[in-house]
Parts: C-alpha cells; sequence; structure tokens
C-alpha cells in the first residue's frame, strides 16, 4: 500500500511533478512506478509513497533540495488531509461552475451523430 507525505515545496517555489518525481527516484532509489499521487498546493505538496519506508531513507529525503528548496518529507497528518485546501491549479475544479451550460452558438443546432 501507499502513505501520504507532505513536502515543503509548491507551486510559489516553481515546483512541478516530475521535479518531485525525480528527486525522488534518484535519492530515495525508489522506481517511479512506486510513486503515487502528487497533489501541489501554494506551499506545499503531498505525495503517496510505499508504505513502510526504511527510517535511513525518509531521514536522506528530508534534507534533499527540490526547486531550491529542501522536500523536509513528513508523514502527512490525517487531519491534515480531511481540512486540506484545494490544489491551488486554476482548474482544479474541472473548469465549470455548477449549472453552467455547454457553449453552443444561439440557433446552431449540431447534426445527429450517426
Amino acid at each position: 500500500g501507499l502513505e501520504r507525505f507532505r513536502i515543503e515545496v509548491g507551486h510559489k517555489h516553481g515546483v512541478k511533478p516530475g521535479n518531485i518525481v525525480g528527486a525522488i527516484a534518484n535519492e530515495a532509489e525508489i522506481e517511479s512506478e512506486y510513486i503515487g499521487r502528487i497533489e501541489i498546493f501554494d506551499d506545499y505538496s503531498t505525495v503517496d509513497l510505499p508504505e513502510g519506508m526504511p527510517r535511513e531513507v525518509f531521514k536522506h529525503l528530508k534534507a534533499v533540495w527540490v526547486s531550491g528548496h529542501r522536500l523536509q518529507i513528513s508523514r502527512d497528518k490525517p487531519s491534515e488531509s480531511s481540512v486540506r485546501r484545494r490544489p491551488s491549479t486554476a482548474n482544479a475544479g474541472g473548469g465549470k461552475k455548477l449549472g453552467e451550460r455547454p457553449s453552443a452558438r444561439a440557433g446552431v443546432r449540431r447534426r445527429p451523430a450517426k
């Protein structure tokens, strides 16, 4: 299974998912296929990693630098996950508001699909 970790780099540090995967894969020698979901927020990110990470690996990752900042990795506390702010990506909500209709030109009908 996977366990969620918090790292102290986010959008305001210019980090991208590939930076996080690269740092963890290279420094912790965890293959990228074992790195799970990454969510990037303004000032921190969360990443799912295999459960039972050895203490030495965990300790080493605390000192790894990404986008000019230390990861400072820690186990994400359940209370943080349950009241987590939304990711700060522009399309985090899918881009549509409730009740918003698909954009179509007035009076123009589409041909039925065959």
